[in-house]
């Protein structure tokens, strides 16, 4: 025993004198986060690490500011100028924004990028309606490189703010052999669109998963460069050499870290640790339990700035309301069973046990944070009984006496009990064991599946789930709802992934989205909001608050509601700071 405790305490003064200090004194950012995104492809991945990273790789012509929340030029120099009748809009490029091999951004550039979001080859249907609904053509000043003409192809609401979310990519480099140039936008969007053998072998090569991954691949006009990418275990970005932007007064070219080390730490109490041993410096995405533990410790508060704010993202239970009949079975085709799913969701205790109270809730798509909100629309309660009626009403009854509704489909006794899908993590976990429990108590079962975020997301757009457990980032711009809710994006695989949706809701987006008028748009938004909440393809789950540590030895540690939250490439590194190492184990 003494000679086995011996050996024990000689290998942990080896291992004490093996760990790695940090050197805090260095410009290098270790920012959170809890996944690996699906991939850095400019237009064909979709996941929120994505769009968080691309904050500082990619630029966009236009974007929301996030101070102010109005939209504010970016690569351009004004906001565009429209026509009379609001389906012309000018733009002019500034001088001066080059490319990584020194050529100067052009609108022969912003016309490529339109052509790669409106193709039907690039695999980006989870958002390619939000395009081609607006975008007719790009015209091209012939006597001025920098000026280009965004024809629409309606009075839209997007019209002038398209593109905000557009990743502007360099011609020169993904097509040097000038393949698109033959390519029309007539013919882009057009239902008998030409794909020719040329056109197959050029997207087969610019949806190939290489351009998704490898760093010298992830190229764009952002101040900083994708270096490493170790699978599951971090990301690097450094800053350029001789950036464009180096000299730019905005906020948004500041680029004060040299390196932004993206960790991925899945694991609530690692994260907790990390924080304790200040291994990392940035993280919105730590459990509200561990952060509100370590805000009781003046060693944390000594070292780091934190908060809870509200955010527009949500949380649903989404329902596959046109199942295939074969792999899924019709569970939620009825109305009423939806509403039952609704009624049976314990969705205040969730907020509570799961979130101590940092979160909110909606009863449909747009946040209550927005004016558009629907305030009318109640909260569904937690009713067991409510629940138990419409499941009998629906036919769903338990005639064998195990306590597990069943029903006759297609000559066939189906019990209840379907899989419910949802992102591994501890979190989700405890959250669909709650969500279990609580529907048991009506005869319904859930099957918790947990899968990784690929495989999660094909099943999504595949329509290949029963009932899914996901969520939307939202934003303070307009969030048009043709992505996520329009029957096109169900057919197309986009973003529908459930279904949802009918000649009226697909009226009620086109009539949002095709006027200017303020009152007419707002009134479709309310309108579609309750023909959302009365069909429930979602149990509208909860609304998270953002979770912010941000370390003190940096200057501008702005906390904001819009995403991404925290300005990562603003954060400068105090002069004054102090070059002290800190071991990075629990308790050194």
């Amino acid at each position: 025993m003494i000679k086995k405790l011996f050996i024990t305490l000689f290998v942990s003064v080896i291992l004490a004198s093996c760990v790695k200090k940090r050197d805090l004194s260095q410009n290098t950012v270790i920012a959170h986060i809890t996944i690996q995104p699906d991939g850095l492809h400019p237009f064909n991945d979709n996941s929120a690490i994505r769009s968080y990273i691309f904050n500082y790789t990619q630029k966009t012509l236009i974007k929301l500011d996030i101070n102010s929340l109005d939209y504010i030029p970016s690569l351009v120099k004004n906001m565009p100028t429209a026509s009379e009748d609001n389906l012309s809009f000018e733009y002019e490029i500034k001088r001066g924004v080059l490319w990584d091999d020194g050529t100067e951004l052009n609108a022969k550039d912003v016309a490529f990028s339109v052509k790669l979001m409106l193709c039907p080859l690039t695999n980006n249907a989870q958002i390619r309606s939000n395009y081609t609904t607006v975008i007719k053509s790009i015209e091209l000043d012939p006597n001025n490189p920098m000026k280009f003409i965004m024809h629409a192809q309606n009075i839209h609401w997007d019209n002038k703010f398209i593109f905000s979310e557009l990743f502007i990519q360099q011609k020169s480099l993904w097509d040097p052999k000038r393949v698109l140039d033959n390519v029309t936008f007539e013919n882009l969007l057009s239902e008998n669109f030409n794909e020719t053998e040329v056109l197959q072998e050029w997207f087969n090569k610019y949806n190939n998963a290489d351009n998704s991954y490898k760093p010298n691949l992830l190229t764009g006009l952002g101040a900083y460069q994708v270096t490493q990418w170790e699978a599951s275990q971090y990301i690097t970005i450094e800053r350029k050499e001789n950036w464009w932007g180096a000299k730019d007064s905005s906020i948004y070219n500041k680029a004060y870290p040299e390196k932004i080390i993206f960790k991925i730490i899945t694991e609530d109490a690692s994260s907790y640790l990390a924080l304790k041993n200040q291994e990392i410096d940035v993280t919105t995405r730590i459990g509200t339990v561990k952060l509100m533990k370590l805000q009781e410790r003046e060693y944390f508060n000594d070292n780091y700035d934190s908060d809870f704010l509200d955010q527009y993202s949500f949380s649903y239970m989404g329902l596959n309301m046109k199942p295939d009949g074969i792999k899924q079975k019709p569970f939620f085709v009825d109305q009423k069973v939806r509403r039952a799913m609704a009624y049976l969701i314990p969705i205040d205790e969730i907020i509570e046990v799961m979130m101590h109270g940092k979160g909110s809730r909606q009863a449909s798509l747009i946040s209550p944070l927005k004016s558009t909100y629907n305030d009318t629309l109640k909260l569904i309660p937690l009713d067991i009984e409510k629940a138990k009626e419409l499941l009998t009403e629906a036919g769903w009854i338990d005639t064998d006496g195990d306590n597990i509704r069943d029903k006759m489909i297609n000559g066939t006794k189906t019990p209840f009990s379907f899989k419910l899908s949802y992102m591994s993590s501890p979190i989700s976990k405890e959250i669909v064991l709650m969500i279990k429990e609580s529907i048991y108590k009506a005869g319904v079962v859930a099957e918790p599946t947990p899968m990784d975020f690929t495989l999660f997301y094909k099943n999504a757009m595949d329509h290949n789930f029963d009932g899914m457990m996901g969520g939307w980032g939202g934003s303070a711009s307009y969030s048009n709802p043709m992505q996520l809710w329009h029957t096109s994006s169900w057919v197309t695989k986009g973003s529908n992934f459930c279904g949802f949706g009918d000649a009226e809701s697909d009226a009620l987006i086109e009539q949002a989205n095709l006027t200017l008028d303020k009152e007419k748009h707002n009134n479709a938004l309310l309108k579609l909001q309750a023909k959302v909440y009365e069909d429930q393809p979602y149990v509208f789950l909860y609304a998270t608050k953002r979770k912010f540590a941000i370390h003190k030895r940096f200057n501008n540690r702005g906390m904001y509601y819009e995403k991404p939250g925290v300005m990562i490439q603003n954060l400068e590194l105090k002069t004054a700071f102090s070059s002290k190492n800190l071991t990075t184990t629990d308790g050194q």
